[in-house]
């Protein structure tokens, strides 16, 4: 078989190689990820290893002094120790700590100025009882106002382990957990008295460190919370080097990135480099007791070498693998490339938007005819999920119209209604579970001057719910225009929707008639909540609203007239079920209770601020639950003619 170099069958055996080039390297990677996966995972095993119990050991001696010092200092605080009683509390201290922590090296207290107990008011005492070889000296301190130590615990007001240094009575690496002493004055009040400070060598640090087995020439180094050195295999670099100083050059940002992941892992591996450039790993575990850094590091070199040699093996099976396949791919590419431009031109149609393309017709049962089948199913499921598409697509543009059409029929302000005056101040809120929801609220002033408030919901959610409260808001507020009677106008609603109620929907109302001269209310219900009175002292009640029968349920249904009276500074408030039946993530109910809480703090701050209070203890409470019923709620400050003269 001659090769033809400029033919179209070498051409597509090139381009199937590069598909098959891009294969390999994507093996290539998985590989690589593997076996660098493997190798992290033996380094996090080994790492856990050594410094699970390491960092145990550790942990519980700070963990132990720490409590030592809390106990030392309440003490202190409550027993105002001077004089010969508070050398040999110390001592006492220091002996008692070194019987069960022999890295204890001394007891400290250093006391604000006239707060030591029978010092004057200018007096500074800092005692320290320290263990000498097996004696405890007794020593005074002084200029400790100014300390680090000292300032920081004052200020933060909390026990904490200073950064590690050599002190200027123990002149070896030292740790310190410093308390603050409280006590109580003349008045009773609890105010700071001074620190107390247990010192801890850590020499052995360096020791336990050295004397850790780690393969692969890893060593073992500990970092304090400020990143010094103070444990390390070389004893010249502790306390004189920090994280910063052993990766500078061109490594600094490593520095930061490790405190990063540090910060946000707490135990881990990471992947860095040293200061003469070679890779290193790093498994680390953050003790929580004092903020420090136990590190486990490792010359990746070794580790690598194996990757390397791997990566090597697969790369020669990957050429020996292209001579084959150039060999099979140019055979094969001369017999389908026909078949395989005509799918290719009809693709490229089809990528184009032209779901009419005609795809080959290709007798047989191989690949490349099971391909032009699937092609022709995949040109018909496009077509199919184009239109449904535009459906979906139309249905939605239509939803936003609809709401839009819903929300702009209820009046947001009462400027709209023109019934804003000095007597009363009203705000509606409403918000839909869905595009379209089935919630009502209405407000408007009467022919005689009495303000009609109303609220409502309908059975169930979505476009039939919100068609069938677009026509219970229109009929409700005609009756109520034509009628007197809140009943009358109850009764004649109830008949006109039950009456063509094919779809046996019903709604439940709310609605009331307030005379703003005098705070009287004639209101009925139909099933719907009672509303909640704010009275102007702060309490908070549901209103004694007797629910009838939900309107649109039977027809020749007869409402009860009821009343109440509002009095200057009283404010109603009216809601749907949406309110106190949002449920949080345990299925839990907002609930009558949290309404009346939520009123009663949120109220009397204007009734928009009144709505808004309400609407964020719900957030709050349901947190990401999502909404699924309507949220209406319509808020009435009542003035009245006392006020409104005033």
């Amino acid at each position: 078989m001659k090769l033809n170099i400029h033919g179209l069958a070498f051409k597509q055996s090139m381009l199937t190689l590069v598909g098959f080039s891009i294969v390999f390297a994507a093996l290539f990677g998985i590989l690589s990820s593997r076996v660098k996966s493997e190798f992290s995972t033996l380094l996090t095993q080994k790492g856990e290893e050594i410094s699970l119990a390491n960092v145990a050991i550790i942990e519980k001696l700070f963990e132990k002094a720490k409590r030592m010092g809390d106990e030392y200092a309440e003490v202190l605080g409550k027993e105002m120790l001077s004089g010969k009683d508070l050398d040999d509390f110390l001592s006492q201290a220091v002996f008692d700590a070194r019987q069960s922590i022999p890295q204890v090296m001394a007891v400290v207290v250093a006391y604000e100025p006239g707060m030591a107990p029978k010092s004057k008011w200018h007096q500074e005492v800092m005692r320290l009882a320290q263990y000498s070889g097996t004696d405890i000296k007794l020593m005074k301190g002084k200029d400790y106002l100014d300390k680090t130590w000292y300032k920081s615990t004052k200020n933060l007001q909390k026990g904490i382990w200073q950064e590690p240094f050599v002190g200027d009575f123990i002149k070896e690496p030292i740790a310190i957990y410093t308390t603050p002493i409280y006590q109580k004055d003349e008045y009773g009040n609890t105010v700071f008295a001074g620190v107390l400070c247990v010192d801890m060598s850590i020499a052995f640090l360096g020791e336990t460190v050295a004397s850790i087995p780690v393969s692969n020439s890893g060593y073992v180094v500990v970092l304090s919370a400020n990143n010094t050195v103070i444990a390390h295999p070389k004893h010249d670099i502790i306390f004189k080097e920090t994280l910063a100083d052993l990766a500078r050059g061109d490594n600094v940002h490593v520095v930061s990135d490790f405190e990063k992941t540090v910060h946000g892992m707490k135990k881990g591996l990471f992947m860095g480099f040293a200061p003469d450039g070679s890779e290193i790993a790093i498994y680390f575990s953050a003790m929580e007791s004092n903020g420090w850094t136990f590190m486990i590091v490792w010359p990746a070199q070794k580790y690598m070498e194996s990757q390397r040699s791997v990566e090597r093996l697969f790369v020669w099976f990957c050429i020996a693998g292209y001579i084959v396949m150039l060999i099979l791919i140019v055979v094969i590419s001369t017999r389908v490339s026909r078949p395989l431009n005509e799918l290719a031109a009809a693709a490229t149609k089809l990528g184009q938007g032209d779901f009419n393309v005609s795809i080959p017709h290709l007798s047989g049962r191989d690949e490349i005819a099971h391909f032009a089948w699937a092609f022709l199913n995949m040109r018909t499921s496009l077509k199919e999920y184009i239109e449904k598409q535009k459906d979906m697509d139309r249905i939605e543009s239509e939803l936003d119209f609809a709401k839009d059409i819903q929300l702009g029929f209820l009046p947001m302000t009462e400027e709209e209604e023109n019934s804003s005056d000095n007597l009363h101040e009203l705000t509606p809120f409403l918000r839909p579970a869905k595009e379209v929801g089935g919630d009502l609220y209405d407000f408007f002033k009467l022919d005689d001057g009495r303000l009609c408030v109303i609220v409502g919901d309908v059975s169930g959610k979505g476009i039939p719910a919100a068609l069938f409260m677009m026509v219970s808001r229109i009929v409700l507020r005609t009756m109520a225009k034509n009628l007197k009677s809140v009943v009358e106008c109850f009764e004649n609603t109830n008949n006109e929707l039950a009456i063509r109620n094919r779809a046996n929907m019903f709604v439940t109302v709310w609605m009331g008639f307030i005379d703003l001269d005098t705070g009287h209310v004639e209101f009925a219900s139909a099933g719907h909540n009672p509303p909640v009175i704010r009275h102007k002292d702060g309490s908070v009640e549901f209103a004694k609203s007797k629910a009838g029968i939900a309107m649109a349920a039977m027809e020749n249904v007869h409402y009860k007239m009821q009343t109440l009276d509002l009095v200057p500074g009283d404010s109603l408030f009216l809601y749907t079920d949406g309110v106190t039946e949002a449920t949080n993530e345990h299925n839990e109910l907002f609930g009558n209770e949290r309404l009346l809480d939520a009123l009663s703090k949120g109220g009397g701050n204007g009734t928009k601020e009144t709505c808004r209070y309400v609407k964020r203890q719900i957030d709050a409470f349901a947190r990401k639950t999502p909404q699924f019923d309507d949220i209406t709620m319509l808020a009435l400050d009542y003035k009245g003619a006392t006020l409104d003269e005033n």
